[in-house]
C-alpha cells in the first residue's frame, strides 16, 4: 500500500513515473540481502518496522503544519485546540518510537529524560 500511495505521489506531483519492476526490485532486494546475510528473520523484521513507525511522525507534522495555514485552507482551518491536540498526538508517536528505539538497542530508560 505504501509503495502504491509513493507512486501516485510522484506520478502526480512529481510528474515522475517508476516501472513497476525497478519499484519490486527495490523493495525486495533489502528483504533478499537480510536474508542472504543469515540475519536473524524476526529481529530484523521487528527492526524494520521499528524503522517505519520512526517516519509515522513526519507526515503527521507536515500534514498538521499544512493544515494549520490559513492561506491554505481557508474558511476550512481547523481551530486552535484541534491543532494543539495533533500536534501532542504527533508528538506522543514520536516519543514513543523513541522509547521503542532505546529498547530495541537496549538503552535504559532514564537515558531518555536525562
Amino acid at each position: 500500500m505504501g509503495t502504491m500511495a509513493g507512486q501516485m505521489i510522484m506520478q502526480g506531483f512529481l510528474r515522475i513515473h517508476v516501472p513497476i519492476w525497478v519499484r519490486r526490485l527495490v523493495t525486495m532486494l533489502p528483504a533478499f540481502a537480510v536474508v542472504g546475510m543469515g540475519v536473524n528473520a524476526t529481529q530484523a523484521l521487528i527492526m524494520s518496522q521499528v524503522v517505519l513507525s520512526i517516519a509515522l511522525p513526519v507526515p503527521m507534522i507536515a500534514l498538521l503544519i499544512f493544515s494549520s495555514r490559513k492561506d491554505i485552507m481557508g474558511a476550512y482551518l481547523p481551530s486552535l485546540t484541534l491543532r494543539i491536540l495533533a500536534g501532542v498526538g504527533a508528538c506522543a508517536v514520536l516519543g514513543l518510537n523513541f522509547v521503542l528505539l532505546a529498547d530495541f538497542f537496549g538503552l535504559p530508560m532514564t537515558a531518555l529524560f536525562v
